[in-house]
């Protein structure tokens, strides 16, 4: 069924009216958020639904949102001077500026898992005679020799593929080979083409290279490993210090959030239509749906941030070879690095 149909408007306007409901009369008065997104990747699943469903509008606000050209580096930028009022972007990013002495903080969970999935070519696992169904330390042991993809050299991606190379007992600098070789769409066509052997991006990339027949997922890195299934993995960061009118803003947008995520986890398959058509339309609806579903466990927890995350998220880092040039910790750094307290806000009716 289509998402215009009669029983999704109902649908859509049943989270709406949920949240008008909710809300004191004062706070209906339309007010723009801005919000700067690092990279236009469909991980950042609550922003996607927020705006899909326009849960923004039942709290008062219109939502501002556009990809900043640059990454999570040039997001936090935007919002140091001003440009945005919060920055979605990846965790690492945030507390490598965190180190540094800059001026910000997380204030909501965006994705609560690490979404990388590590994709190989089937002749890979032929060449190393390893079931896809294999304990996950064979599975990993599979990589020795394998060219992986990258969009940078030095980036994310090839930080994790080292990551998991030696979660496999290899050597993660002498077993695997890196080739920069540019954004996602090219890098599925590089292992199509059998130009590599694997990569290591988000869904739907995965289930793309599986129905070509040019790709396996064989490890769902937030599935597969405990630490990695919670965690802040993409935050809406704020700068300090933070004034009355833009916590209550804050906790607004904390709402509308909440809301979209509860959307989703009622009706993915509508959910992910609705953003499918209006952000990635020439993208294959299918892929779309399977990747929401995969995703929308990571939004399950309204946002929450707590200290058992945080200490998992700067472990993970610190455990792939980001140097932060200081030593912190969770608990050290509540209410500095990090808070809960705008999602414990947005909670209460």
């Amino acid at each position: 069924m289509a998402f215009g149909s009669l029983s999704d408007r109902c649908f859509k306007a049943l989270i709406v009216s949920a949240a008008i409901f909710a809300m004191p009369a004062a706070a209906m008065a339309q007010q723009t958020v801005r919000i700067g997104q690092g990279v236009p990747t469909l991980s950042f699943l609550p922003l996607w639904t927020a705006r899909a469903l326009d849960s923004f509008k039942a709290q008062g606000l219109t939502a501002n949102a556009v990809v900043v050209p640059g990454g999570d580096a040039a997001a936090l930028a935007a919002l140091d001077a001003g440009d945005v009022d919060l920055a979605a972007v990846g965790s690492d990013t945030l507390m490598r500026a965190y180190a540094k002495g800059q001026p910000f903080q997380m204030v909501y969970s965006l994705m609560s898992k690490v979404t990388l999935d590590l994709v190989v070519a089937p002749s890979l696992l032929e060449r190393a005679g390893v079931a896809p169904n294999a304990p996950l330390d064979k599975r990993l042991a599979a990589l020795k020799g394998a060219t992986v993809g990258v969009s940078a050299i030095g980036g994310a991606q090839e930080a994790a593929a080292r990551w998991l190379a030696t979660k496999g007992g290899l050597d993660p600098k002498a077993d695997i080979k890196v080739a920069q070789v540019g954004n996602p769409v090219a890098i599925e066509a590089a292992l199509e083409n059998k130009r590599i052997d694997a990569f290591v991006l988000s869904p739907p990339a995965g289930y793309i290279a599986e129905k070509a027949g040019a790709g396996k997922v064989l490890v769902s890195m937030g599935d597969d490993f405990p630490q990695l299934a919670h965690q802040p993995y993409l935050v809406l960061a704020v700068k300090k210090p933070v004034d009355a009118a833009k916590a209550e803003l804050i906790v607004k947008t904390a709402r509308a959030l909440q809301a979209a995520s509860a959307a989703l986890a009622q009706k993915p398959d509508e959910t992910a239509q609705a953003i499918q058509k209006q952000f990635f339309a020439k993208a294959d609806p299918e892929a779309i749906v399977i990747a929401v579903k995969s995703l929308k466990s990571g939004t399950a927890d309204g946002g929450k941030i707590d200290r058992e995350g945080v200490q998992n998220a700067i472990t993970s880092a610190r455990d792939i070879g980001v140097d932060f040039g200081k030593q912190f910790d969770a608990a050290g750094s509540e209410n500095d690095l990090w808070t809960n307290s705008y999602v414990t806000d947005a909670l209460k009716k």
